[in-house]
């Protein structure tokens, strides 16, 4: 199948660069109070974040996030399921883009990435 927009090869009619992203939740997304409460308490830890830089760019490829932060422009440079004391550690979030969040996630990281998590290892003595 072709993406409508740029012809790409894709699963579906929009390839992953051009697929909807979901805005941060704005409501409770389950019943279990507790998981929703982590749920609220990263969306808003995230807002914070995003209220707190101006500069609303990737910080591997310069590339423009845009006026509205989305779920995939957040990443942990560390990531909380290895160490969750961190995941609410401003400094333990990078923003990126989908290409190069894709490419974090897939273990695929840029120079940069890699330095700004060996840095973060020696900050929190964990090296």
């Amino acid at each position: 199948m072709k993406c409508e927009t740029c012809g790409a090869n894709s699963e579906s009619n929009l390839c992953f660069r051009h697929k909807l992203r979901k805005p941060l939740a704005q409501t409770r997304m389950t019943s279990t109070a507790t998981k929703s409460k982590n749920i609220d308490e990263m969306r808003n830890f995230f807002l914070d974040v995003w209220k707190t830089r101006q500069d609303h760019k990737c910080e591997n490829c310069k590339k423009w996030l845009g006026n509205e932060p989305l779920t995939y422009m957040f990443d942990h440079v560390l990531e909380k399921s290895k160490y969750p004391d961190l995941k609410y550690e401003e400094e333990n979030i990078m923003y990126l883009c989908i290409m190069c969040h894709d490419n974090k996630t897939r273990g695929f990281m840029s120079p940069m990435m890699k330095e700004r998590e060996k840095q973060l290892l020696i900050k929190y003595n964990l090296i």
